[in-house]
Formats: C-alpha cells, structure tokens, sequence
C-alpha cells in the first residue's frame, strides 16, 4: 500500500509540473504570429479556455505601435464640434490664419493672394495683379476652387474686393487693433510657393507717404523692409494674434527729380476700412434660389409650407417636389433640420445656404414623410435680386474679448 502511494504521488508532481511548464514552453516554441493575426485576436472575442488549461494571453495586446497608433484615431473620431473647435484655438496662430488665405488664380495660374473676410465669405486682395479682372478663381485652403468676380476696386490703394459666385467660406480673418510698426511686433505674411500656402516673417520699417495710382498719395502706407514676390501680392499681413494689420499691395516710393521706384507696401488697417466702406450694395454673392411659392399652413400632425407653385426648371422642379391644391401638394417642414413654419422663415433658411449647396428638405406628402435634397442655384431672372433683403457692408471684424466680432469693421 505505501509503495502504491509513493507512486501516485510521483505521478501527481509530474502531471502538475508539465501543466505548469507546458504553456510557457508552447508559447515559445509556437511561430510568432504575423501582424494581421495578431490584431484579429485584439479585436476579436476570445474563445474560452479548455479546463485544465491556464489562459495565454498575447504579448501585444496592450502594447506594441500599431495598438499605441489606433488610439488617438479613434479619440478623434469620438470628439464632438466643441472639443474640435478647441484643437482649431490651440493651433498656432498662423495655421489658423492660414484657413482664411486664398490663391487667386486665372486658368490655373497663380495671380497673387487674398484674405477671406470672417463670417463674410468675399474676398480682399490687391488689385494690380488681376488684369482685367476676368475669368478669375480662388483657391481656398481646403483644396476647392470657386469663381470669383470683381465687387469693388480702389486703384489708389490697390485693392479689389471678389465675390465668390458659388459657396461661402466661413473661416476668414479678423482685423487686428495693434500697432505693426512697434519695436516688439513679430509680424508675418503668406506666400503660396509651389501652390501651398506658407506663413513667413515679414519687416516693417515705418509708416511713409508713397505714391499710389492715379500718382495719388498714399498717406500712413506701411514700408517693408523684407522682399515680396509679385505673386505674394493680396496677402494679408497679420501680427502675433494672427489679425490682419494691412494688405499687401503695390505702389511707389518718389525719388526726387526721378521717376518713382515700384515697391510693395502694406495697404493699413485705416485704409481698408475707408474701402469696404464704400463697397456697393450690389457687391453681394449670388442669393441661393429655391423655385416655389407657398403659404404657411398646419396640419393635425404638423406645421410647414404648403407648396403652391413650382417654378419650372427650378431646384424644386429637378427635386420633384409638387405644389397645388392640399391633396397633392408637398409640405415643407424643415430646410437642413431647421424648422419652417411661414414663407419667411422658409426664405431665410434657404438664405442661410450658398449657391451650389445640396440642401436636405423634409417634406410632408399625403400624409407621409420624405427627404428630398435640392441643389441650389442663382435666381435666373436679375430682376430677383431687387427682392433681397439690403446686404451689409463688407467688414474685416475686429477681435473682441468674447472672441467673437461684435462690431463692424467699418466703424
């Protein structure tokens, strides 16, 4: 009996020494699996384990670069609207400037550069290095192009102010209130060598009288003391906020008892106010169109407007939405998911929308719900326009403490 239990127990110790020897010695004998196999077992649910078998775990599943690379793509996935607007602030401040820079362009050659208004979407350049100012584009920073055409001029202080024909950019750039010339400015402006817009250090020596067109004075213009290409021409001019302090643009420097010497200068902050404030009231981008009428209407379950009539060859028409009588004509109750209850308040929100936007409507039909997406255009007809509300002034805003523009840049 003894010699019986002596040799169970020597058979217990041995069993229980390859259990615990058996992994480890499966584990490094086993093929180290390929990338993609290793990533299966991360994602993948594991199957139990068999019993009397101890669980192995992969090495890489909390470490290793691809898994360390994944996290941040999925955190950015996972960010809402406040906590991206939060990564724009951080940015530093002529990466953000930069969004509001756009390339003016004529049959895809570079002209020279521009600053996009804030909020405003239209377009301050210099007006020298446009010709005749036709057949003109803008790049804008995220990669479109857009047709643009020539609002307002002023050949004195050599600026232009160009109307996008088709959408509206929004991230544009604010007017600043510091001095550029004191001693600790560290100013910039933009160049787009090679067709990419880049930030670069600009000097400004001091404020000096030169001469514009029409051998105009040019009184306060801001003298560089850095070289600019011709092609740089537009570019707004911005201090350590990212604001603009002037434009560039051309003019010359006078020369007693000689001609003048052509030289970039910076257009001031004083002289492109006196500018946008005499741009014309026509200088407006195109209003987008819908193509009906209607009449506010309720129904048991909901409020909107009815259709009445559809302009043929309208965005509506192409959208196959019907007006008519109240048996068969659509109800529109919301424009892009804003509620419309009156024609008003229908023409403001498609207001709110650009020339060239596909804009969602939900529509109420015989009393069941659909979307339709209209594709909006310019009204064909300029008589149109007459019935738009006024438009205001072209402004640059300035900054405020709240960081929003709450006065007008011209005043």
């Amino acid at each position: 009996m003894k010699r019986w239990r002596r040799s169970l127990a020597f058979a217990l110790a041995l069993s229980v020494a390859g259990a615990l020897s058996s992994p480890a010695a499966r584990a490094q004998d086993a093929p180290e699996p390929d990338a993609e196999a290793e990533e299966a077992d991360v994602e993948a649910e594991a199957p139990p384990a068999p019993k009397g078998r101890r669980k192995v775990i992969p090495a890489r599943v909390d470490v290793g670069g691809k898994d360390r690379k994944a996290a941040p793509a999925d955190a950015d996935q996972k960010k809402g609207p406040a906590e991206k607007e939060k990564d724009k602030a951080e940015r530093p401040p002529e990466e953000r400037a930069a969004r509001g820079v756009a390339v003016i362009e004529r049959g895809g050659q570079v002209l020279g550069l521009g600053a996009v208004l804030a909020g405003d979407g239209r377009i301050l350049t210099a007006l020298s290095p446009l010709g005749a100012g036709n057949d003109l584009s803008a790049r804008l920073a995220d990669g479109t192009t857009v047709r643009v055409k020539l609002g307002h001029h002023d050949r004195v202080w050599d600026l232009a102010l160009l109307v996008p024909q088709t959408g509206r950019w929004t991230e544009g750039l604010t007017a600043s209130s510091r001095d550029p010339v004191r001693e600790d400015a560290q100013i910039r402006s933009f160049s787009a060598a090679r067709g990419k817009v880049a930030a670069a250090p600009l000097v400004l020596r001091s404020r000096k009288t030169l001469i514009g067109g029409d051998d105009r004075p040019l009184d306060d213009a801001l003298e560089l003391g850095s070289r600019v290409s011709p092609l740089d021409l537009g570019a707004p001019i911005i201090d350590e906020d990212g604001r603009v302090v002037a434009i560039l643009g051309r003019g010359c420097a006078p020369n007693e008892g000689k001609p003048c010497t052509p030289v970039a200068f910076g257009a001031p902050i004083s002289a492109i106010r006196g500018f946008l404030r005499a741009v014309p009231p026509t200088a407006v981008q195109p209003a987008a169109w819908l193509g009906i009428q209607g009449v506010s209407e309720a129904s048991p379950v909901a409020k909107g407007v009815r259709v009445t009539v559809v302009h043929p060859g309208s965005p509506a028409d192409e959208a196959r939405l019907q007006g008519g009588d109240r048996a068969t004509s659509d109800m529109i109750l919301a424009v892009d998911g804003v509620p419309v209850t009156s024609p008003e308040a229908l023409a403001d929100a498609i207001r709110t929308h650009a020339v060239g936007e596909k804009v969602p409507l939900l529509l109420l039909s015989r009393g069941k719900y659909r979307q339709v997406a209209v594709l909006l255009r310019a009204a064909p007809d300029p008589r149109a326009a007459a019935a738009r509300k006024p438009a205001r002034e072209a402004e640059l805003p300035p900054p405020s403490s709240s960081g929003k523009a709450t006065e007008e840049y011209r005043k």
